[in-house]
């Protein structure tokens, strides 16, 4: 009977936990935003952008043939290279720019005060694979920069023919490989915390450093053959992978370029899924785009979308972050919480602050323990004289009618509740009416403000021919009678509420305004 016993609680383990699960199995990411509207018209492609820290106005910084910044009407043109498109840009500072000159195959930097200009790595005009300063360090059309968050004094740079991460040193223009391998024509990179995602001709690969120092480089999603498949990262196929840009917790938007549309690179999951606009039928495919998307940034709760040749559009309304409270109930160590969208609890949660996907949107869960104590009560009230009510003599039936009937009330709390064999029943008068509160062990947090309708609709269905009844008190004077509980408004003579107190026993429940606040000495 006792190995009987465990093997059916193993059993209902396991059911629960594949329940709890089943939200992430069947789980596919995807998002949806506005339809895509023109924010900045352009006649060639919109390479790499940003927002413009110098000008601090919510202009966006963005590259094509020159480097230029728009607020979306007019653009001002920052910088212009001789025969050199420029694929990619950083702003290190508010006041300089590092700049990919691809096709003069360096590194330039751009002061923003006085718009000049200067070398600040590799050798312009001349191609290679060479490692050292400025005019002697060697490039192959340069493409995507970004600061490198393990040492913001060096720069990352993708060199595109030559396969590999170069870094620069922002101070001395040195440049050095990080890795060479595991590279097919890398575009551009982001950070995911620690680890650098690059776009290459038809995968996203994933650069790591480990704690000895050493590098590595993976194909974290997609294929070397091109395609459109969502999915699993090993299946998953892209068509020229460009810009990326982080949307969420672990969560990436990336521009496929030839495909004509944006995917959603899901870290969590390990899954690429569609991105869709509002008036899709379903979310199972990306929509398309006015034209072949180059770059990706997101700004706010906006996303802008840089084109092969119809400017930078603009898409809103994506989903954001969620901060969700959850209060434990009095004395219980976990919570129960459900993410939207799922028909069953989630997760059963102690104490602290957890983190839960939904597509793209975060939800931050903090579960605390409740400050206030919600006590289920039954109550009654009586048409009686508070004089009755005092007399020694009558307190010795009515407290013990109170009492029995405190029995009977337990048959209507099972099994939603006991009757509470902590606090006693009590009772006060005033102005000749006396009010009767039965206390329950049925207690919730600060979150519930009413007795939950199921659970009072329950109680109500027990009640059913015993209210009058079980709501009778006894007075020896005068004439020995049991006087029977003043119906309300809707007829009950057993009434349901919750009765507050702080669960810190130290402060002082203030009804006005539902808290808890110090007691004045």
């Amino acid at each position: 009977m006792k190995y009987s016993l465990v093997l059916i609680l193993i059993i209902l383990a396991a059911v629960l936990v594949l329940k709890l699960v089943k939200c992430d199995t069947d789980y596919k990411p995807s998002v949806s935003f506005n339809k895509p509207e023109l924010f900045h018209n352009t006649d060639w492609r919109i390479y790499h952008m940003e927002p413009d820290l110098y000008r601090d106005d919510g202009s966006i910084m963005f590259s094509y043939k020159y480097l230029n910044t728009t607020d979306g009407t007019t653009p001002t043109t920052l910088a212009t290279i001789q025969s050199s498109s420029i694929r990619g840009f950083k702003q290190v500072n508010k006041t300089h720019v590092a700049v990919a000159a691809h096709s003069q195959h360096c590194i330039k930097m751009l002061n923003r005060v006085d718009n000049s200009l200067r070398t600040l790595a590799g050798t312009c005009g001349s191609t290679g694979y060479v490692e050292g300063g400025v005019g002697t360090g060697r490039l192959y059309y340069p493409y995507g920069i970004e600061i490198d968050v393990r040492n913001p004094d060096r720069l990352l740079v993708t060199d595109y023919f030559n396969h590999a991460l170069r870094s620069v040193d922002l101070h001395t223009g040195e440049l050095s490989t990080v890795i060479n391998s595991g590279f097919n024509h890398p575009r551009y990179v982001v950070w995911a915390d620690n680890k650098l995602l690059v776009s290459n001709e038809h995968h996203i690969s994933q650069v790591s450093w480990d704690a000895d120092g050493s590098v590595t480089n993976i194909k974290l999603a997609g294929s070397l053959s091109p395609g459109y498949v969502d999915g699993s990262f090993n299946t998953s196929r892209f068509y020229s992978p460009l810009g990326i840009t982080r949307v969420g917790y672990n969560m990436y938007l990336v521009a496929d370029c030839d495909n004509k549309v944006l995917r959603l690179l899901d870290l969590n999951s390990k899954q690429v899924g569609p991105v869709c606009f509002d008036g899709e039928t379903s979310c199972t495919i990306s929509s398309q785009l006015p034209d072949y998307p180059w770059s990706i940034l997101k700004v706010g709760e906006d996303v802008y979308v840089g084109m092969w040749s119809k400017g930078i559009y603009k898409l809103s309304g994506i989903c954001g972050p969620h901060n969700v409270t959850v209060y434990l109930d009095p004395g219980q160590n976990t919570a129960t919480y459900t993410l939207p969208g799922c028909s069953y609890t989630t997760a059963y949660l102690s104490e602290g602050s957890y983190k839960f996907l939904k597509q793209c949107s975060v939800y931050t869960i903090n579960v605390l323990k409740s400050p206030i104590v919600r006590r289920l009560m039954f109550v009654s009230r009586y048409n009686v004289s508070c004089m009755h009510v005092k007399n020694a003599y009558n307190r010795e039936t009515l407290i013990p009618s109170i009492s029995q009937q405190k029995r009977h009330l337990q048959t209507i709390c099972a099994p939603d509740c006991n009757m509470s064999a902590e606090i006693e029943t009590w009772y006060k008068c005033k102005n000749n009416e006396l009010t009767v509160y039965w206390p329950t062990d049925k207690t919730f947090s600060v979150a519930t403000k009413e007795v939950p309708n199921k659970l009072r609709d329950e109680l109500r269905e027990r009640l059913v021919g015993h209210e009058t009844e079980y709501s009778n008190v006894k007075f020896q004077a005068p004439r020995n009678r049991t006087v029977e509980a003043r119906p309300n408004t809707r007829g009950e003579r057993i009434h349901f509420l919750l009765s507050s107190t702080c669960a810190d026993k130290t402060l002082r429940y203030d009804s006005a305004n539902d808290l808890c606040s110090k007691i004045q000495l």
